[in-house]
């Protein structure tokens, strides 16, 4: 087990529950807290100061073949704060990535931490348009005619595909798990400016070259029933080609066997547990343990098993199922 100090990120639609309900950051506004990363733009550390990047590239069976040579990991994991309406973005698949410079797309999925009375989302196209008609939307600032608005409570759990024009509203707290990537295209940003006074960037031509012009359907790929066993309720919320997540919940003692080709990220929503470590890679050590409390996040290593002693709510995290070393 590793625990993972966050990478902290501000915007102007920030507020203070992160710091309020899980102690991130000093006390001041705050947009995001990057749990898990090994993104160039945000980097999670572990207790020594190294990154989780420089442990990996060091200690490759950590991640099971689930991280690159260089040590970086395929999914990002984060905290998202959003006090006031996020602009209405869209992000490229990996096709569209590359086409752009990048090196990864970003399908994302949401689960809400908590929700002001009547706050909502923008999911996906209510209709299908054509290139033109969306155009013509981005540019005359009238694209919230055409997005589906979706009210949200707490526990909901949403899944954002790349391609999908999508955005948070006010009042939002949520965990958000993605691919490691951090490209954005705005679309629509409700006239705001930036520090400087100028109004923020739009990116309507990016966009349009990688913006899905068919709703998006609202089923989520692999959410499944809860399965108990002793101690211990799991359930798989997404399983897509990019990531997995379950939902525990814990209350005795349960038992987490971490997958010999993948690692695992666990963060706790609510609760505090002592975690105990039974060895990893295959080689029984002397247990590792750990105290956990709200808003935590450890990394389990590849064939990790770990047990969980005491009551809580928890999110567990995993990268794509194969290895993706380059």
């Amino acid at each position: 087990m590793l625990p993972l100090r966050p990478s902290l990120k501000d915007a102007i639609w920030g507020g203070l529950r992160l710091f309020e309900r899980y102690r991130k950051g000093s006390g001041e506004r705050l947009a995001e807290s990057w749990e898990l990363s090994t993104h160039a733009d945000g980097h999670s550390r572990l207790p020594d100061g190294r990154t989780l990047q420089d442990r990996l590239a060091t200690e490759p069976w950590l991640a099971g073949g689930s991280a690159h040579r260089d040590g970086t990991i395929p999914i990002l994991a984060k905290l998202i704060d959003a006090r006031l309406p996020l602009s209405v973005q869209v992000h490229p698949d990996d096709d569209g990535a590359l086409r752009h410079g990048g090196l990864s797309g970003k399908t994302e999925c949401w689960y809400i931490l908590d929700a002001e009375p009547g706050a909502w989302i923008y999911h996906g196209l209510r209709k299908s348009l054509t290139r033109t008609e969306l155009e013509k939307h981005a540019r005359e600032g009238t694209i919230e005619s055409v997005l589906r608005k979706v009210p949200v409570h707490v526990g909901d759990i949403f899944y954002i595909p790349a391609g999908t024009l999508h955005a948070l509203g006010g009042g939002i707290l949520c965990f958000e798990l993605q691919q490691s990537s951090n490209v954005t295209y705005r679309v629509f940003d409700y006239g705001r400016r930036d520090h400087t006074g100028k109004p923020r960037r739009l990116h309507i031509q990016e966009a349009l070259d990688v913006a899905t012009l068919t709703p998006t359907p609202r089923e989520i790929p692999g959410l499944d029933e809860p399965i108990a066993t002793s101690g211990l309720t799991r359930r798989t919320i997404v399983d897509c080609a990019q990531f997995t997540m379950e939902e525990l919940l814990f209350d005795g003692e349960g038992t987490i066997d971490v997958p010999s080709r993948r690692f695992a990220c666990l963060f706790l929503i609510e609760g505090r547990c002592r975690a105990v470590s039974r060895g990893s890679h295959g080689v029984e050590t002397e247990a590792d343990e750990l105290t956990l409390v709200s808003g935590q996040t450890v990394f389990l290593s590849s064939r990790e098993t770990v047990s969980l002693h005491g009551k809580g709510h928890a999110l567990l995290a995993f990268p794509p199922n194969g290895v993706v070393a380059r």
